[in-house]
Parts: C-alpha cells; sequence; structure tokens
C-alpha cells in the first residue's frame, strides 16, 4: 500500500485534496474529530488498484459551523478544527480545516482575512465584524484617519502567548472605533499579522438605511446596509372559512415580500460581498434592536465591469418566520 496523495496540513473545507491510495486489498478509513470517530468505512480498489476518496472536505465541512457574533470579540472555535484520517487503524495523516463553503483561492496556512474583499465602504450607526485565524501572541489593531490628515492607532485584541489557534470575530463597528481611537474618522484601517482590512465612512445623509447580515462562503458573519428603500408586496396565504354566513379568514399567515435596493455603490469590491449575501443561506435584517431572519427570494444583480458603470443591486425578501411580518418597520 502507498499513499499517492493526501490532504495538506493546513485546507479550506471546498478545495481539500482527495486521498489516492495504491493499494490491492480493500482497506479501512476512518476520521477522527473532537476525539470521536465521524467516519469509518471500507474501501475496495478499482481496477488501476486505486482508492480515491473524494469531496473528504465536503464531508469535514458538515462537523464545522461559524456562529453570529455577540459582543466585541468571538472566538470561532467550532468554524476549523483538527481532522485524523486512519488508514487500517492507523493514523496517516491529521490536517487543520477550516470552513469554506465554496472554493477559494486563499491559502489556508496563510488564510488572512476570512472574507472575499479587505476594503468596502461603511456608514455611521452600522454594526461591522472581521474575522481572522488568530494564533497565540497575534495582536489586531485599529488606526483611524481623520479629515484633516491626523491619525491614532488603539488595541482591538491581544492574543496571549499561551492561547489557542482558531478563526475569530471582532466587532469593528465605526462607533466603536471612534471611541477607542479618540478622533473623527473618514476611514480606518484593522491590521493583524501583516493583513489590512480597511473600512471607508459614507457620512452621507440617508432617509433610511436598512442593515442586513449574513454568513460568508466561510460561515463568518459580514453585514452590507441598502440606503435605497424598501417596499413592500402585500400577501397573505391565511385559510378562509363561512361561519354563520359570513366569510372570515383562519390560520392567519401574512406572507408579505418585502424588496430592498442597495442605493449607492462606490466600489468595485463591494459587489462582491452583495453577490454573497444574495446567495448565503443565512441572512438576518436589523430592526429596534433585534435581528429577524429573512429569506432572499429573487435578487436583480447587474454587473459590467467592462463598462465601469456602478450599479445598484435590488432583491426581494420575506420573513422566515411569518409571525414576524408585523415587526419590520417600512
Amino acid at each position: 500500500m502507498n499513499v499517492i496523495q493526501r490532504p495538506r496540513a493546513k485546507e479550506f473545507c471546498a478545495t481539500m485534496q482527495d486521498y489516492i491510495i495504491d493499494t490491492d486489498v480493500s482497506i479501512a478509513f476512518a476520521v477522527k474529530y473532537g476525539g470521536k470517530t465521524i467516519l469509518d468505512e471500507e474501501y475496495v480498489p478499482d481496477k488501476n488498484n486505486q482508492v480515491v476518496i473524494r469531496n473528504l472536505g465536503k464531508f469535514c465541512e458538515l462537523a464545522l459551523w461559524g456562529v453570529w457574533c455577540t459582543g466585541e470579540t468571538s472566538w470561532q472555535n467550532d468554524a476549523a478544527g483538527t481532522f485524523s484520517f486512519l488508514i487500517n487503524g492507523t493514523v496517516d495523516a491529521s490536517s487543520y480545516v477550516i470552513f469554506s463553503r465554496m472554493k477559494t483561492k486563499k491559502d489556508a496556512a496563510i488564510p488572512g482575512w476570512l472574507s472575499e474583499v479587505n476594503r468596502k465602504v461603511t456608514r455611521t450607526g452600522c454594526l461591522e465584524y472581521v474575522s481572522i485565524l488568530l494564533a497565540p501572541a497575534l495582536h489586531v489593531t485599529v488606526t483611524g484617519y481623520s479629515s484633516d490628515g491626523s491619525s491614532a492607532t488603539a488595541t482591538l485584541l491581544d492574543v496571549p502567548s499561551s492561547g489557542s489557534t482558531a478563526p475569530a470575530t471582532i466587532d469593528v463597528s465605526p462607533s466603536r472605533i471612534m471611541s477607542l481611537v479618540g478622533i473623527d474618522i473618514i476611514r480606518y484601517l484593522v491590521t493583524c499579522n501583516g493583513y489590512e482590512y480597511e473600512f471607508l465612512i459614507d457620512n452621507s445623509k440617508y432617509l433610511d438605511v436598512r442593515l442586513f447580515r449574513y454568513k460568508n462562503v466561510y460561515d463568518m458573519p459580514e453585514t452590507l446596509s441598502a440606503v435605497g428603500g424598501l417596499s413592500i408586496s402585500g400577501n397573505n396565504e391565511s385559510e378562509t372559512a363561512s361561519m354563520y354566513g359570513i366569510d372570515r379568514k383562519f390560520g392567519l399567515k401574512v406572507s408579505d415580500e418585502y424588496t430592498a435596493n442597495s442605493g449607492v455603490i462606490f466600489l468595485q469590491s463591494d459587489y462582491k460581498l452583495w453577490h454573497d449575501m444574495l446567495n448565503a443561506q443565512e441572512v438576518s435584517v436589523y430592526q429596534d434592536g433585534d435581528w429577524l431572519p429573512v429569506i432572499i427570494s429573487k435578487q436583480k444583480y447587474e454587473r459590467d465591469k467592462f463598462a465601469n458603470i456602478l450599479k445598484s443591486v435590488e432583491f426581494t425578501f420575506r420573513l422566515a418566520d411569518p409571525s414576524q411580518n408585523n415587526l419590520l418597520e417600512l
């Protein structure tokens, strides 16, 4: 038996290498995670005397997940972990696997920010998050820049030297950054281990700013704000029955649909974020201090990069919990 290819020491789920094993006899293959055996199967070689175990990353993905950020920092200990691969009862390799729902060009050994971009536009009053794989003795800092050219730097997080390696989500909302650096800012730069994430603050006045959050392809929370307004298409799927000769509704089920418009888009990179959100598994809208889960049903996403024209994005959604249809203000 000879292992021709195995997963690398660090992998993303969607880009994990297949196992290719040269053998002329059946083998027992197992996967252990968190001290438990989560896969135990027997494989028979093909006509080329090989066992090829494909899509192993998709299987590892089932054991990983991210969480919403609560507080200033949320450690994402369940979004990555070490998987051990056993052949005939003996550990052949171990791999530190990071959640990814889709293929990525990032190197799992040095993944940097767990986002598709490192530059975006934000607005005063909005919530913002960055996620990164942190290791012992790393520092996360932020530098704010004001309109007069002055700047100030503050610490967001210090990882102790005795800490562990794991992804983490950090609150980098403009209000928090301003309180840390102590000056009025028009942009700020979050830095960690040589990686930078730039936020540009749009101070324009809008009639309505609608904030959405979603879990990106790495299952890390991100946010986007729509400033182009919100319209409603009323709908009701309640049953109707007659009582004493009068028709009444029973089993009330309001299923209104809302159409939101992104409004002005300043950066090319923002299109990547909108694309991620419109195709995310979990999306919520912010209303009166609460996050209401929504289902995006339609989207009008047009982009012609050769024309160099920044177009708005429009999408239709409904509240995932029908009993919450009276909570969203218009």
